[in-house]
């Protein structure tokens, strides 16, 4: 039987290993990748130490 004429089954969902779904959500500087940490309710680069900007800040009020 020819492939290409065989119906396309159900895509298979993608499992995510949880360790690797974890470390995804974690925030990255978006100069360098590198990891952020909260000081005094900012993001600060542990690898560059730029202060990188949370949404609700430096917009208009």
């Amino acid at each position: 039987m020819d492939p290409k004429s065989t119906p396309n089954p159900e895509p298979t969902p993608i499992r995510q290993d949880p360790v690797v779904m974890e470390l995804s959500s974690i925030p990255c500087c978006p100069v360098c990748s590198g990891r952020l940490v909260e000081i005094r309710a900012k993001y600060h680069c542990s690898r560059c130490h730029r202060i990188c900007e949370t949404c609700c800040e430096g917009g208009r009020g």
